[in-house]
């Protein structure tokens, strides 16, 4: 599932609209997000414990720089498969 939002507080309703969707999804690119912030992690952790309840788990398609350092912060960096974008290109859709 590409997401193509910012991972943030103001975005987090939307998000939060389309969690049925997103959340039956296991690999999240996030190629084209630019901006993550805690409450986007913790959208990000809901999304990854909603998978773990039925025994898979949630990979990460290159993550933006911020979510490194907040993943580490709060200790949840393992909960995810982390893969480089494969394709090399910033969108991941070229």
């Amino acid at each position: 599932m590409k997401l193509e939002r910012p991972l943030t507080r103001d975005e987090l309703p939307a998000y939060w609209a389309e969690r049925g969707t997103l959340f039956a999804a296991e690999q999240a690119d996030l190629s084209a997000v630019e901006q993550l912030d805690s409450v986007g992690l913790a959208f990000l952790v809901q999304w990854s414990q909603a998978l773990a309840s039925a025994g898979k788990g949630l990979t990460l398609l290159s993550p933006p720089a911020s979510f490194y350092p907040l993943a580490d912060l709060y200790g949840v960096g393992s909960l995810f498969e982390l893969t480089d974008n494969p394709s090399g290109s910033k969108n991941g859709s070229e």
